[in-house]
Formats: C-alpha cells, sequence, structure tokens
C-alpha cells in the first residue's frame, strides 16, 4: 500500500493532486469495474476553451460586496473643448505647481475646475481616453476640509498603464458604472494620473496641465469615498505563522487578506492569468503621500482598487502585495498569494513577477525600516516557491512593448528585485525607495538561506504510519502529527501559504484531519465510504479544495465548486494543472486499459495497463506531464522521454520536486526510505509506513 503526496504551491505543478487514490487501489477498493473499452464516447468537448463571460466567484460569497465605495464623477473634457463649468487657457496656471520633472513650455495648457461643495470623498484620481502614451501631464489637486480650509496643491504626474493588453476574446465589462455620468456600458480601459489621497474633504480644485507633447482627451476627474467602516480601525489580525517542524522556511508573512481591507469584489471582472513561476520581484511606491494613519490604510486601499479596477478600466487593482509605512502587508491583485499572478505593475514584464507596492511617496522621503523588512520577508517567501533563486542575482526577462521602455519581444536583464523605472519610463518607487532596494535584496536571501542553492534538498519528507495513525518527519522521533489508523495521506496547500499541510482522510467517516502550516488542526467531513480522495485547486484561488471521486457513479465532488462526471470504477483520478492555466482540472487515469481522461479537453492512450500513474512537471514549463510507474518493470515512462529504471518490486513511486532546479525528481519510497534520484537516499519512517513527502 502507498500514496504519493502533493505538494506546496511553489512546487504544485510538478506533481498532481492525486496520488493519495493509490493506496486504495493497492488494497483493490476501487477495483471491480468493467475493462474500458477503445470505442466509448470520449470526454465531453465542453470547457475546452475558458468561457467568454466570467464572474469573479468571490463577488457570490459572503461579505463578497465589500466595503461600499461612492464616486463622483466630474468631466473635464478636452483642451480644445472643455465641459461646462471647466475653463481652458494656454499656459499654466500662476501659483499652482507642476510635478516634478515637468517644466512649462511655451505649447503648455491647462484645464481648471473648482468645485467648492461636492459629496464627500477622499482620493482623486484624473483619467483620459488614451490608454498609450500621451505628452506630458501635471495634475494638481487642492482639497477643502469639512470645517476647516482649503490644503496646499498635491502634484502627480501621469501613472503608467501597466495592464498588458488583452490577448483573445475581450474580456466582459462590469455593467455598474461608477457614477451617472459614467461611460454607458460600464468602464472601459483609460490612461490616468498616479492617484491621490488627500482625506475626508468635501470640496475641490483640479488643474490638468499638458505641458507638451501629444495632449490627452476626454478628461474626467474621478472623486472617490471609500467610506467608512468599523473594521477600518483594527482590521482581522493576519494569521502569524509561527515556527513549526512541517514546514520549510522562509515561512508565510503575516498578509492581510483582501477582506480585510473590504474589497468589493463585485467590481473585479478580470479572470487571474498564471505564469509558470516567478522569477523575479518588482518594487514600487504608490505616490498616494506619506501622512496616513494606521485606520486610513484600508480606505486608501479601497481607493486604489477602485481607481485602478474601474476607472482605469483594469478589472482588479494591479499590484499583487502592498505594504504600508507601519510595515503590515495587504493582499492587492486576486488569484492567489502563493501563486504566480499576472498583474498590472511593470506593463510589458508582468507576466513571471511579483509586484510590491510601498503605501506612500518615497520620492524625499526614506523608506522606513519596517517596510524593508516586510518587502524583505514577502520577497524571499515568493521567491522561495519555486526553483532556487537568489534575490541578490539578475534574471532575463523576455517581454517590452505595452507601457515598457522596450519594444514587444524584447530581453532584458534585470535583478531579481528590481524598481520599476527599471522596465518602465517612471520615477517609481522614487529617489529614496531605489536606497532600500540593497537591503531589501540583502535581508531576503538571508531569509533564504541555503533554499538560494538548487542543489539545496528543499522537501521535507514524511511518512504516515497506518497502524497508529501517526506521522513522522525526518529527523524527528516523536510523532509530528496523529491523526486515526488505516487512514489515507492527502496533503496539501490548504490554506494557501504554498507548503503542503500534514493531512489525512478517513475512508470511514470522511473527515478530512489537517496540521494547517501556522493555524493549527483543523477537521472537516467531506466524502463517503468507497470514495476516492481528489484533492485539487479547482478554482484557482490558490487554496486546494477537498475533492472526492465516487468510482460508483463516476462522478466528482468538489466541496465549494461543484459536481461533475468523469470515469468509472476502476479509474485513479489525478487532477492537476496540465494546460498551464492556473487551476486544477479533473482527470483519470484507467490503470486497466492505459487510457487517459482529462475533462473537457482530451483523452488518449498511455502507459502500460496496471501501471501507476505519476504525473507530474517533469520538464519545468508549468505544466503536468503524464507518466506512469511500472511495478513489475520498475520503469518511469514520461511523454516524450525515454523510460528510466528506478526502484525495486514493491516501492512506491513518489515524483516531486525535491531540488530547486523548477523539475521533477524520479523517486521511490519502501519500508521507510525515500530513493531520490540523482540527489540521494533518506531515512524516514519503517517498513510498511506509506510516504508523505511535504513539497
Amino acid at each position: 500500500m502507498g500514496v504519493w503526496a502533493t505538494r506546496r504551491y511553489r512546487r504544485s505543478r510538478l506533481v498532481a493532486l492525486a496520488g493519495c487514490s493509490l493506496a486504495l487501489l493497492a488494497a483493490g477498493a476501487v477495483g471491480g469495474g468493467a475493462a474500458a473499452r477503445t470505442s466509448e464516447p470520449p470526454v465531453a468537448a465542453e470547457g475546452l476553451t475558458a468561457p467568454v463571460e466570467w464572474a469573479n466567484p468571490a463577488a457570490k460569497a459572503p461579505g463578497g460586496s465589500g466595503v461600499p465605495t461612492r464616486v463622483t464623477r466630474v468631466p473635464l473634457g478636452d483642451f480644445d473643448r472643455p465641459a461646462d463649468g471647466v475653463s481652458a487657457q494656454n499656459g499654466v496656471l500662476e501659483g499652482v505647481p507642476l510635478d516634478g520633472g515637468y517644466r512649462k513650455t511655451t505649447r503648455s495648457r491647462t484645464l481648471t475646475v473648482t468645485r467648492a461643495s461636492v459629496e464627500p470623498f477622499s482620493a482623486v484620481g484624473v483619467t483620459w481616453r488614451e490608454t498609450g502614451r500621451v505628452g506630458a501631464v501635471s495634475v494638481a489637486v487642492r482639497h477643502h476640509t469639512p470645517g476647516g480650509a482649503w490644503s496646499a496643491w498635491q502634484t502627480v504626474g501621469a501613472g503608467e498603464a501597466d495592464r498588458d493588453p488583452v490577448s483573445g476574446p475581450a474580456r466582459p465589462r462590469a455593467k455598474a458604472s461608477p457614477s451617472p455620468s459614467a461611460p454607458a456600458g460600464g468602464p472601459v480601459e483609460r490612461g490616468g494620473s498616479d492617484l491621490v489621497w488627500v482625506g475626508p474633504s468635501d470640496g475641490v480644485q483640479i488643474t490638468v496641465s499638458a505641458t507638451g507633447g501629444s495632449a490627452p482627451h476626454d478628461l474626467a476627474a474621478d472623486l472617490i469615498d471609500p467610506t467608512d467602516s468599523p473594521a477600518d480601525a483594527a482590521p482581522p489580525a493576519p494569521p502569524v505563522l509561527e515556527d513549526a517542524p512541517v514546514a520549510l522556511r522562509p515561512f508565510m508573512p503575516a498578509i492581510n487578506r483582501r477582506a480585510a481591507w473590504g474589497a468589493n469584489e463585485q467590481l473585479m471582472d478580470w479572470r487571474p492569468q498564471y505564469a509558470p513561476m516567478v522569477k523575479a520581484v518588482a518594487v514600487h511606491h504608490t505616490a498616494t503621500g506619506n501622512d496616513y494613519s494606521e485606520a486610513d490604510v484600508p480606505k486608501i486601499l479601497r481607493s486604489i482598487y477602485q481607481y485602478q479596477t474601474v476607472s482605469r478600466g483594469w478589472g482588479d487593482i494591479g499590484y499583487n502585495v502592498l505594504v504600508d509605512r507601519f510595515g503590515r502587508l495587504w493582499e492587492g491583485r486576486a488569484g492567489g498569494l502563493s501563486r504566480p499572478v499576472v498583474g498590472a505593475q511593470a506593463g510589458g514584464f508582468n507576466t513571471g513577477t511579483a509586484g510590491i507596492a510601498m503605501l506612500g511617496t518615497y520620492s524625499t522621503v526614506t523608506v522606513p525600516p519596517a517596510v524593508v523588512e516586510s518587502a524583505a520577508r514577502y520577497t524571499a517567501w515568493k521567491l522561495s516557491l519555486s526553483q532556487a533563486i537568489d534575490p541578490r542575482g539578475t534574471v532575463t526577462l523576455s517581454g517590452g512593448g505595452s507601457t515598457s521602455r522596450y519594444p514587444a519581444a524584447t530581453t532584458v536583464t534585470v535583478p531579481r528585485v528590481f524598481p520599476h523605472r527599471q522596465t518602465n519610463p517612471t520615477e517609481c518607487p522614487g529617489a529614496r525607495g531605489m536606497d532600500a532596494l540593497p537591503a531589501i535584496r540583502d535581508r531576503a536571501a538571508a531569509l533564504l538561506g541555503d533554499l538560494v542553492k538548487p542543489q539545496t534538498v528543499r522537501s521535507l519528507m514524511a511518512a504516515y504510519r497506518p497502524a497508529d495513525g501517526t506521522v513522522r518527519l525526518q529527523g524527528i522521533a516523536e510523532p509530528i502529527f496523529t491523526s486515526g489508523p488505516n487512514e489515507i495521506a492527502v496533503p496539501a496547500d490548504y490554506n494557501g501559504d504554498g507548503k503542503a499541510d500534514v493531512a489525512t482522510w478517513s475512508p470511514i467517516t470522511g473527515n478530512w484531519t489537517m496540521l494547517l502550516t501556522g493555524e493549527g488542526r483543523s477537521v472537516a467531513q467531506w466524502g463517503l465510504p468507497g470514495d476516492v480522495p481528489a484533492p485539487a485547486d479547482y478554482d484557482g484561488d490558490g487554496k486546494v479544495d477537498l475533492a472526492v471521486f465516487r468510482p460508483s457513479n463516476g462522478v466528482w465532488y468538489i466541496k465549494g465548486v461543484g459536481e461533475l462526471q468523469l470515469g468509472q470504477a476502476g479509474d485513479q483520478p489525478v487532477p492537476g494543472d496540465y494546460t498551464g492555466d492556473g487551476k486544477a482540472e479533473p482527470a483519470i487515469w484507467r490503470p486497466s486499459t492505459g487510457l487517459w481522461a482529462i475533462r473537457a479537453i482530451r483523452e488518449w492512450q498511455f502507459g502500460e495497463p496496471g501501471a501507476i500513474a505519476v504525473p507530474a512537471d517533469y520538464d519545468g514549463d508549468g505544466r503536468l506531464d503524464a507518466a506512469v510507474w511500472s511495478p513489475s518493470t520498475q520503469q518511469f515512462t514520461i511523454t516524450g522521454q525515454a523510460p528510466v529504471r528506478l526502484g525495486d518490486p514493491g516501492d512506491t513511486p513518489v515524483p516531486g520536486q525535491y531540488d530547486g532546479d523548477g523539475r521533477a525528481d524520479l523517486a521511490v519510497y519502501h519500508d521507510g526510505r525515500f530513493d531520490v534520484r540523482g540527489i540521494g537516499n533518506y531515512e524516514v519512517g519503517a517498513p510498511g509506513d506509506v510516504p508523505m513527502p511535504l513539497n
């Protein structure tokens, strides 16, 4: 009897999330089905391509509407045809400053609007029709405080259009407009300035100066009121991930999730996209000022979200995470914190990079030590989720186009932790932000330690003992976990922190007993006697979903996702990301005939009947490769590769990403020993134990 385990997400694409069924197959509990016939109808073709229509699943979850945000849109018109109530003049308004780096020219033109009394707002963003580059544009804003006086001017320049062009069918637009004066049919992509945070205000004066080059058209100012929420003053504390023997360092830092800052998930309509891995981290500042309190932070985040998601028409916030001046980390872009989500934070080079934005303006203000530390912790953790990466090194990125400095299809070499200005024509993250980068790189490298070396063994090797329900970890004498006897090992990343959690499933009660990294013990019921556990991340949120395959009717029951039909008695469920879209596809292997079937995609014959399916990412391209291991010949047969013999009769195949090279390694387990090809042998457990590599 044997199992092979799933992996922490940093390598979840290297091994399919379904090996737990091997124990049942070995015991004969899944057998009894009729032999498959090659004349069977193929798997249904629905879902072969992703539907154009898509809605954020989080929008329907409890609390999905978040904290309401109100927007007053002020049309400004064109420099040649200003909107009602807006004045236009040649030159720059006397006494109004230009943003740093801009200067008056003989061709300067300015639009000005004053609204002495408006609905409450706390942030201002100016947008325009063009999404490509325009000439030099400087925006100046001053606000009136309720019961107080007018402020001094704040200035910002044109912000980058960092969302890369959408390929394929156009994404649907949100139905709701941010205000009665917003464009009919919902938001569309627009260029714009950086956002200005002003705090609670009831009056505004805005000047927009085009000082050179092509002037933008159809300008508008959005006055954003993030409203108040009792949770702003004391957002829920994120979990503190304590040291534990079931996780490799560095741990995921404490990150406040989107719900903590009140994200309205109903606004988000940009379907997450994924890269094979994160190669580098882009560092930004938000240019929203530094004079804010802890309670202001959720409001600022809601304002940035509203501005980038709706006003700019990006469909979601662009940054993967943000860090405030107090050192608190906040989840930005949706799609899973541990996932290689493609953001909108380095136009032309978003794929394969993660963006961290320092909340504030760091042109002349020194970055606080708390921000440096949190940015380093996030960087170390994020770079630990794939192959070995030294944050002090460099990497080549292929991209360009969009609003980057480079033409499309350009390859550039950048530091692993690089400033936004390196790839895009911006001063971000500011001069003082640039000064902080060496400290972020060095601290992240110290946190990673030997994990920056490709030869470092990264997997924690554990074994489950069916006789007493205990789990033992290599080098630790006492059990680290106890569930029940004769259960099925189902380790996986159930809480989305990028690390596999120790877990077992009871074939008697259907209980999943999990030791969640940093959170402790958790028990959930899902499934019935006779089912086969098939956990995987089916919805692409970065967390593995509880799921079972029922051989009696060929139905998969996926908690929180639904039911679907695929397979028959005798099949082995082998779900995983076979397409590289960031989500696991339900799939089966039919040992009786050698049939593989991925639901709604394809079915084919591969591997000898009677073999054990061991799909994994053996070539490091971010997609699972079909593979089998033969109990009779002890050969691994991988799609497109010559067979490789490893193991002895009675072994259990346990391929996984054991080192840091980004490709799944061949491995077997027998009588308390892991044998990893090209890496070494490791004694864990005793004869009769079941392997549980925590990859």
